[in-house]
């Protein structure tokens, strides 16, 4: 019978120390550690919770599971695309009924051509997700800070906002 130890090391993420960690919290096969799943990793020390669902999706897969561990990151930044997509849509349909006069103007036209350019970035981004599933997050997530209470600002905050939302999707693609 192999080392449980040395088995466990063949895990990207996981060292001699963890591994000796996993084995004394009784995960010493990788059916065991799929089992546990995130929150039983979570709760040995010294396991970085960044590589918690690598760790189960490479252990799903040295198991024979026919399932990984977690779900596929992309369809949560589908979601988040979405709502996002969403949201700009409602701004602009809130900007329209508040200031129909002003966004007649070369305000409104700025205001047009960015969120135009914003929706652009997401469609640009949904094609992303796969390769930059981090970088992804980390827009969208700071995009969707960047329109909340954006409707309830004046012309020129709105334009302001989804003009920083768009910038921020845009470092993505770049």
């Amino acid at each position: 019978m192999s080392d449980p130890v040395q088995e466990l090391q063949q895990l990207a993420g996981v060292g001699a120390v963890t591994a000796r960690r996993l084995v004394a919290a009784g995960l010493d096969t990788f059916p065991a550690i799929v089992g546990a799943g995130e929150e039983g990793l979570r709760a040995i020390p010294g396991i970085n919770p960044r590589s918690i669902p690598a760790i189960l999706d490479q252990a799903a897969t040295l198991s024979g599971a026919s399932e990984p561990a977690t779900p596929a990151p992309t369809d949560e930044l589908k979601v988040m695309v979405a709502d996002l997509r969403a949201a700009i849509q409602e701004i602009a349909a809130t900007a329209r009924e508040r200031f129909p006069e002003e966004l007649a103007g070369k305000i409104g036209r700025k205001l047009t051509r960015n969120m135009v350019a914003g929706l652009d970035a997401l469609y640009a981004i949904e094609e992303l997700l796969e390769r930059r599933p981090k970088r992804s997050r980390k827009a969208l997530a700071k995009a969707r800070k960047r329109l909340d209470g954006l409707s309830e600002g004046d012309l020129s905050d709105i334009r302001k906002g989804i003009k920083r939302t768009r910038k921020a999707l845009e470092r993505v693609i770049d």
